[in-house]
């Protein structure tokens, strides 16, 4: 037996997700926020500066594509780095007064999805999909 769809499925309900994020975050006025800025920026507003590598473990995301998403994200002004204060060769990075601006926008983004999974499941179905997918993602 084969498990083709499985992936299909995971990547329409990506694609699901991704288009309401987009349309929300046009909506907000914030064009220059991509879904992929979701992980890093869910962080940073936790209220916490990280350096690099903490934000990709927690992203699960290379060192050097969060690099890059960082980039994008101090370049539109959102985040700035700094001197780690621990670490003298390190950089931390946290949220500037835009980017803590728009904690409202992303959490009513973050009710939204919660919204999609809530209007098609359970919440047991939810958390069983939830822990099913983290299981496959296990290395």
């Amino acid at each position: 037996m084969t498990h083709q769809r499985i992936f299909n499925y995971a990547s329409q309900l990506r694609e699901l997700g991704n288009t309401f994020i987009l349309s929300e975050l046009k909506k907000a006025g914030l064009q220059d926020i991509v879904p992929s800025h979701g992980d890093i920026l869910a962080q940073l507003l936790r209220g916490e500066s990280r350096n690099m590598s903490e934000l990709a473990q927690q992203a699960h995301r290379t060192k050097s594509t969060v690099t890059t998403l960082v980039s994008k994200l101090e370049r539109n002004g959102y985040v700035e780095r700094f001197p780690d204060p621990v670490d003298s060769r390190g950089v931390k990075v946290r949220l500037t007064d835009k980017g803590l601006a728009m904690k409202p926008a992303v959490e009513a983004i973050s009710d939204g999805l919660q919204e999609i999974i809530n209007a098609r499941l359970t919440p047991e179905e939810a958390l069983q999909l939830e822990e099913l997918l983290a299981k496959c993602l296990k290395n």
